[in-house]
This record gives structure tokens, sequence and C-alpha cells, in this order.
């Protein structure tokens, strides 16, 4: 222990010293704002001729999917994806091989001499592998006229028994096909996913910036009461109680303004890092209401539909017929090994290169025996094989179930959602009532300003459960139309309907 802290410290006191200790000489400070209009500057929405980009849905999905970084890199990964099947392929695939080589040897008591040789070969892997190759070389020494040789060589092997056939020799190849598949499925949910992520953050925002006008709104009434109640206090017309109120209010509704106002910027700055847009941008929402379509299917139906229609299921059962197919290949991995070889050439020889023309055959077969042995890993590679079906049997199983819950679960919501609407419209319409008779009693003497205070805070309060319930309600019916594979997006982001 005492040799390794004197190893460690001295390392750490030299990197503190080089690192932190000299910090201060290159740590930058911000300047201070020049005036308080600056620093009132990222204040509230801007306004939209102050060269700010205002954006409604459909322009922020196309932002998304053409600047996001997110997406960008997910796009990248199918891209990937298909560079790796092209490899696979290729080496299943005639792959052509050339080479020229030229070598100078010299040795002590010998000759010095000099060689050219080139040689073309192809192979191809079938269900075993052939390969041909053509070759010609010239060779000569210091005492010889030199001579020129050529080789033409056609190799055939084929496995008997272990590794014999198609499935087991193009297992990679099939494999990399299948995932090629998988990737492209996985994009189109991920594609899914994002356009409902975008447009639920784009709503959100629209929430917020509503919000924050309705809170503006009333601040604006606070401060209108408060003076209201100065004025009548001045003339004996209501109390100090009255006017403390007034100004306590005026006071709680700008703490929630400054609030609703950093909550907004802060909403901003994250979208735009969504969007793959700079922080410094000036961006602005369309002030746009929710479309609201009620949903109305037959459980069973929907259902029925997710179970057809979604992608990631359809990859859950390939998954299972992957895991199959590969229990076969590794049981394959205990058989035998037998395996054929046969091979043919011809080789010519001559001191000019038309003498040298392959014109000496040799052919060869060959039978070769493996016995096993040993075939431990193959043993565990097959008890592997068997675990993994069975668990992507249970996980098929699972999606299912779970595609099943969601699809009730979602729609159940949507329509509880959709009373909850009905319900804070008539709730809205109550309170807007509520605020006209409690206006009038105040004017009348019968209640006090602090009743309409409230009554005007459950109106806005009202309006704003109201955006966002119809928010949520449409961002569940995207959900839904994902759950059960019938949300479609275009090379903008934006669904079909």
């Amino acid at each position: 222990m005492a040799q390794a802290d004197a190893e460690v410290f001295p390392i750490l006191r030299e990197v503190n010293a080089r690192e932190l200790e000299s910090r201060a000489e290159w740590v930058r400070q911000p300047e201070p704002a020049a005036d308080e209009q600056a620093l009132d500057s990222d204040r509230g929405p801007a306004a939209a001729g102050d060269g700010v980009r205002t954006l409604d849905l459909d322009a922020a999905l196309a932002v998304a999917v053409s600047q996001g970084r997110e997406y960008i890199t997910r796009r990248e990964s199918v891209y990937l994806q298909g560079l790796s099947l092209t490899l696979t392929r290729y080496e299943f695939g005639p792959i052509l091989d050339a080479t020229i080589g030229a070598l100078w040897s010299d040795a002590e008591g010998s000759t010095d001499g000099h060689s050219l040789g080139a040689d073309l070969s192809v192979s191809k892997i079938l269900g075993g592998s052939v390969d041909f190759r053509a070759g010609a070389g010239f060779s000569d020494t210091s005492d010889s006229s030199g001579s020129f040789d050529s080789d033409l060589d056609l190799t055939f092997s084929q496995p008997l028994m272990r590794g014999a056939g198609y499935e087991v020799s193009h297992e990679s190849l099939t494999q990399a096909e299948r995932d090629m598949i998988y990737e492209v499925r996985d994009f189109e949910l991920f594609r899914e996913d994002y356009s409902i992520d975008i447009a639920e953050e784009y709503f959100g925002l629209v929430s917020q910036k509503q919000r924050l006008a309705n809170t503006q709104n009333s601040y604006e009434q606070a401060v209108f009461d408060r003076e209201k109640a100065e004025a009548l206090r001045q003339v004996d017309r209501n109390q100090d109680e009255d006017v403390f109120n007034a100004r306590r209010r005026e006071v709680d509704e700008e703490n929630r303004l400054l609030v609703a106002r950093n909550n907004y910027k802060r909403a901003q700055d994250e979208f735009k890092i969504r969007l793959g847009l700079p922080t410094g941008a000036r961006l602005e929402v369309e002030d746009i209401e929710p479309p609201f379509a009620p949903v109305r299917l037959d459980m069973a139906s929907a259902v029925a539909v997710a179970l057809h229609n979604r992608l990631d299921l359809r990859t859950r059962e390939d998954l299972v017929v992957d895991a199959r197919r590969k229990l076969r290949v590794a049981r394959d991995g205990l058989r035998p090994d037998l395996d054929l070889m046969l091979g043919a050439g011809s080789s010519g020889l001559g001191e000019h290169f038309d003498q040298a023309a392959p014109d000496e055959w040799r052919a060869t077969a060959g039978l070769t025996l493996g016995l096993p042995l040993d075939r431990q890993s193959e043993r565990n590679a097959l008890r592997a094989s068997m675990i993994t079906l069975e668990r992507a049997e249970r996980e098929l199983s699972l999606l299912r179930d779970t595609i099943e819950r969601d699809v009730r679960n979602q729609l159940r919501s949507l329509l509880t959602t959709e009373d909850l609407i009905v319900i804070q419209r008539d709730e809205i319409e109550q309170e807007r009532r509520a605020v006209a008779v409690t206006q009038i009693r105040v004017e009348a003497g019968d209640s006090d300003q602090r009743d309409l205070s409230d009554a005007r805070q459950a109106l806005v309060d009202a309006e704003n459960a109201l955006i966002e319930l119809l928010a949520a309600h449409f961002i569940a019916r995207l959900r839904l139309l994902r759950t059960m594979g019938v949300l479609f997006i275009d090379d903008e982001g934006k669904w079909l309907t």
C-alpha cells in the first residue's frame, strides 16, 4: 500500500498543479449587463416582428427531422447497419485477389538472382468453398539464362457432416440480412416516437405560453385591483385590510409571473436543443389549440389490429425464428467433422514465355474425419441456444400481453380524458359566471375584493387545466395509433391522416 501511495500521490500533485493551480489565469468571467434593459431582454415571449422565428407544429417537426441531433444519429445507425450487411455479402461473394511481386536474393557462396511473379485468385463460399488460382513467374540467376513458369489450380472443399448445408454455412449472412430488417423496423418505431415526443413538447410549450399569458393578465388585474383599492381607501370607501389584501395579491401574482416566465424560457431552450437549434436562436410557437377528435373504437378490434400491425411484435416473432435456427446450428456443432477436398491443376516450365504454358496436369482428392472427442464449447453453445430460445418465446408472450394491456388502458384513458374535457368546459363557463356575479356583488358592496380575486384565479386555473387536457388528449390519441401500429410518418416527421 505504501508503495502504491508513493507512486500515485506524486502524479496527483503534478496533475493538480498543472490543471488547477493556474486555473484562475485562464478562467473567463462574464461581462456585466450594460443596463436594466439588457437584463430584461430575455423575459417573456418575444414580439413576432423582432427577428423571431415562429413555428407551427408542421414546421417544428420538419426542423426536428432535418436538424435534430438525436434523429440524425439514429438515422446513421441504420446506414451503419447497411454497411455491415454489404461487408457480409461481400465475404460470401466472389472475392478477387491479385498480387505482383519481385524478389532479389544473394548469399555467400552462391550466385545472386532475382525473380518476378504475378498471381490472380478467385474464391467463393457455397455450401463449401471454391478457390481458383492462376500464376506466372520468371526467375534467373547470374549464371543462368532464366526460366518462366505458370500454374493453374482449382480447389474445392465441402463439409459432409458438421458445417454442411446452406443454413449452417450461411448463418452469418442470414443473420446480417435479418438484422438489417430489424434495424429498419426499429428506426420506423423511433420515428413514430420521436414525432410524438416533438408534438408533446410543442404543445407543452404552447400550454406554458398560454399559461404565462393568463398569469400576465392575472398580474395586470391584480395591479389594477391594488390601485383601485388604494383609490377607494383615500375616499374612505374601503378598509386598510382591503388595501393590504390587494397589495399581497399583487405580490403573489408577480411571484407567479416570474416563475412562469422562467419556466417558459427554460422550456424554450430545451425545445431548441431537441430541434437541433442553438439556444441563442429567437424562437416562438404559434398559439394554436391542440386539435380535438373524439375516439370511438371497438376495444376488441383495436387489440386485434395492434397484434397484427405492430412492427416490434413482428420483430419478436422473427427473433424466435432466429433462436430456433441458431439452435439447429448449435446442434450441428456437436457432429463429427467429415470434409471432402478435391483439387485439380496444371503447370508449365520453360526457358521462353511461350514454352511455359501450363500443360502438365495434376489432381488430388482427400477425405478427413475429425472425431468429436472434445466439444466443450459446442456443448455450452448448444445449452445457451436453448436458453435463448426459451427467453425469446417468453419475451414474445410478454410483448403480446403488454400490447393488449396498453391498447385497453390507452383507449380507456382517452375516453376518460374526453369526459374530463367536457366537464372542464362546463366548469369554465361556471367560473366565468361566478366572476361576473362576484364583480356585481363587489360593486354593490355585498362582497369584498378577495372573493373577486379568488373567482378570477379559479377561472384562470380552469382555463389552464383545459389547455393541458386538450394537449394530453391529442398526444394520447397519437400514442394509441402508434400502439395499434397505424401511425404512419412521412419524410418531414408529420403523421399521415
